[in-house]
């Protein structure tokens, strides 16, 4: 059964994917209500509802580990307390108002729903392991926007249009002269990644920032190149970026367009 998404639609076209429902999800997804006492937030509920939910976070991952519906809500192991050896399981959800949902294919970092009551509710990431005593920070405002962003990047970054180019100064001035001319996407609230593109996301260009100083990198991505050609031309003209482009990252495009670019 096909369903009309309310917080997903945007994400699902950019995935190339329909809205079916999974009944085996959904039955999943009401077990966690009855036994929890309240049902997931809408947008958690409506992306775990349909048969691709996992399996799309996944696609546009790097393998990353990404809960299934049935998974939600399930204790998670901990180191102990004190000098005993045994691990011990412990409840997100219960103890903290945390529903973790995603881990990183080495156990970097790990993300979950914040459960604070709004049907769009904010992601959390932790960088030390999946512990009670976990420092959490917030990554994006709200469910269906890290869902959109993770396939959005993926795309910007891995697409077969991608250029890289260096970022000298992390600071939002350097970008301010995009203006008009892309659109902002969603950022992430730790201020890691900046988003922009055109009005139909055919052009797209992700500022992320380095985690060790204020420099960074950007990612330049069109769907064609035609596209990605204006793209770089608007770039160095608006922000004075991606004057020097890598000769690694995106080098068949480069001896493809490249010369385009020079004129």
């Amino acid at each position: 059964m096909t369903s009309q998404p309310q917080y997903h639609a945007r994400s699902l076209a950019l995935a190339g994917r329909t809205a079916e429902t999974s009944p085996d999800a959904v039955a999943a997804l009401d077990r966690f209500a009855a036994e929890r006492g309240f049902p997931l937030p809408a947008s958690v509920r409506e992306w775990y509802s349909l048969a691709a939910g996992q399996e799309i976070l996944r696609r546009f991952s790097n393998d990353d580990r990404v809960y299934a519906a049935h998974e939600l809500g399930r204790p998670e192991e901990c180191s102990p307390d004190d000098e005993s050896d045994q691990e011990r399981e412990w409840d997100p959800v219960a103890e903290i108002q945390l529903l973790p949902f995603m881990i990183e294919n080495q156990g970097v970092c790990f993300w979950a729903v914040k459960l604070d009551g709004s049907d769009d509710p904010p992601v959390m990431i932790s960088l030390d392991d999946l512990e009670p005593t976990d420092e959490w920070t917030m990554l994006s405002a709200s469910f269906s926007d890290l869902v959109y962003t993770r396939i959005w990047d993926h795309q910007a970054m891995c697409g077969a249009r991608t250029l890289r180019a260096p970022v000298a100064s992390f600071d939002p001035a350097t970008w301010a002269g995009f203006g008009t001319r892309l659109e902002e996407r969603p950022a992430d609230s730790n201020g890691w990644r900046y988003r922009f593109a055109g009005s139909a996301d055919d052009q797209r260009v992700l500022l992320e920032k380095n985690a060790w100083d204020q420099a960074g990198q950007c990612y330049l991505w069109a769907a064609s190149d035609d596209l990605l050609v204006d793209l770089v031309t608007t770039v160095r003209e608006s922000t004075g970026l991606a004057t020097q482009l890598s000769t690694y990252w995106g080098d068949e495009t480069l001896k493809r367009i490249g010369h385009r670019l020079e004129a």
